[in-house]
């Protein structure tokens, strides 16, 4: 009787760490597929920015080489745009905030939500672990190191799947930024250029 309640407890510990193992992973999954529709956003509306600036300034050439304008109306027209694109640059950059909180703030609900199945799971396995004391001490004894350890990797898992995710949303955030910033430029000079031409 005591062998077959020392197995039927091993056996719920192990399901009990596998859930542990498929909570963990399933967060991890779910951190990374939002930080990917994250960078996606942040570069799909990058594209659009920069294809209205080009959109802009290409309007902007034809409205000043096409007409023969006042000086004043030619400085009103480019000021005109001018504002414009920096109006589009901030809505853009307010976006990648907003969406980046967002991010973050989903980060946050999804690691509390894991917290908790943690804590649920650990409840589980002290019901177990005790059952397992109470059925047979010399029984238990062998087993508590391997539960333990494995408990152990799977909350090292836990912890290097979550600083993973979020070491790849920051990687991620600055990458687009720093193609924001590469392209912004690039257009910046693209634009300079054509109007010293």
């Amino acid at each position: 009787m005591t062998q077959v309640n020392v197995n039927e407890n091993v056996r719920d510990l192990t399901r009990s760490a596998q859930e542990v193992s498929q909570v963990i992973t399933q967060s991890a999954v779910e951190a990374l597929e939002r930080n990917t529709r994250y960078v996606q956003s942040v570069l799909t509306d990058g594209m659009e920015v920069l294809k209205s600036h080009v959109e802009s300034t290409r309007s902007l050439l034809e409205t000043v080489s096409g007409e023969a304008q006042k000086p004043q109306d030619v400085f009103q027209t480019v000021t005109n745009s001018v504002v414009a694109t920096q109006e589009r640059n901030v809505q853009f950059a307010q976006s990648v905030v907003e969406n980046g909180i967002q991010v973050l703030q989903s980060h946050a609900e999804s690691n509390r939500a894991l917290t908790q199945e943690l804590i649920e799971q650990t409840r589980k396995q002290q019901e177990i672990f005790q059952a397992l004391i109470s059925t047979s001490v010399d029984a238990y004894v062998n087993l508590f190191r391997a539960p333990f350890a494995y408990y152990k990797q799977v909350l090292d898992l836990a912890e290097s799947a979550t600083r993973q995710g979020l070491e790849g949303y920051q990687q991620a955030t600055r990458q687009g930024l720093e193609t924001f910033r590469n392209v912004a430029q690039q257009a910046q000079e693209d634009y300079q250029n054509v109007v010293a031409r």
